[in-house]
């Protein structure tokens, strides 16, 4: 078992490393593996970077490691990291045989070494680990603390320099199926199935843009149901653009007698108007998860009604 004094040398290096990752947008973890003969091998969090759930910290340097050693067995060394491992990353532990873990860290949330689960400890499977935990712990969570309060300040300056749109849609149900229409992404030809709504007009209240858009894009007449409204801001991608949407969903009716939908010409991308049956809601409009949920608020707001 390595010194304090050692303990605290390479996790100096371990905070290091995170501070690379956190320069690169990433989640600050850095971790070292350390054997009898020194360093082996280092790394970062880097999820992002290589767009891979498995490129933690502890991940990256495990397998450098085994790499340079030309063994996926790391007995008799230690791994130091800013973090407390996840259950993934634990579980990678252990298949390396590594002998020891050093963290800083706690992970409420996520940890897998004393917060959450005590996997090291399991006497169940064929190798245990012993841990060293808080080394360096404070200076490990202020870079962490550090990270996330930029990020959150970073995330609301980027929403306060949003230009949302602001527009409406409508669900509209009738004998279990929802009202709306077939439609192509001019650019990528990604179809969708669009509920009824649109840009608010210059003039036009919200319940005024909505039923005149579900005319124009389904012929069909609709009433509201009065004081049932949601709002939902998103960003939604559409003939290579992104579009910022301030969108409120209302719930409707028709104000006519069923008939079958008629040929609509709205626009180009407009593929036709159709009725889908509800067990369908989820893998219908599964290609946004707010415009999502609209219709399932907009489907049980109308369940009600009958």
């Amino acid at each position: 078992m390595n010194s304090p004094s050692e303990d605290v040398k390479w996790m100096l290096l371990a905070l290091k490393l995170s501070r690379r990752a956190a320069a690169l947008g990433e989640v600050p973890v850095g971790s070292v593996l350390v054997g009898p003969q020194g360093l082996i091998a280092q790394g970062f969090n880097q999820r992002e970077t290589l767009n891979s759930p498995l490129a933690h910290a502890e991940a990256i340097t495990l397998h450098r490691a085994a790499k340079k050693l030309q063994s996926w067995r790391l007995t008799n060394t230690t791994l130091y990291v800013t973090l407390e491992p996840c259950l993934m990353c634990a579980g990678a532990l252990l298949q390396a045989r590594v002998g020891r873990v050093v963290y800083g860290a706690s992970d409420h949330k996520g940890g897998a070494v004393e917060s959450l689960y005590h996997t090291f400890e399991d006497k169940r499977l064929n190798h245990q680990i012993s841990v060293t935990s808080g080394v360096l712990s404070e200076e490990c969570s202020k870079v962490l603390q550090g990270f996330f309060q930029d990020q959150r300040r970073l995330n609301r300056q980027l929403e306060q320099q949003k230009n949302y749109r602001r527009r409406t849609s409508v669900v509209v149900v009738f004998k279990n199926k929802i009202l709306g229409f077939h439609a192509s992404d001019p650019l990528s030809k990604k179809k969708y199935f669009f509920i009824p709504g649109g840009k608010i007009e210059p003039g036009e209240t919200p319940e005024q843009a909505v039923i005149r858009e579900t005319f124009e894009e389904t012929g069909y007449k609709i009433n509201l149901i009065p004081n049932q409204s949601l709002q939902r801001k998103y960003s939604f991608e559409w003939n290579g653009h992104v579009n910022h949407c301030d969108t409120t969903f209302f719930v409707g009716h028709l104000d006519e007698d069923w008939r079958k939908p008629s040929l609509v010409n709205d626009a180009a991308y407009h593929q036709g108007v159709d009725w889908i049956p509800l067990n369908k809601i989820d893998s219908t409009f599964d290609y946004h998860p707010d415009i999502l949920w609209g219709v399932r608020w907009g489907v049980k707001r109308s369940a009600k009604r009958k």
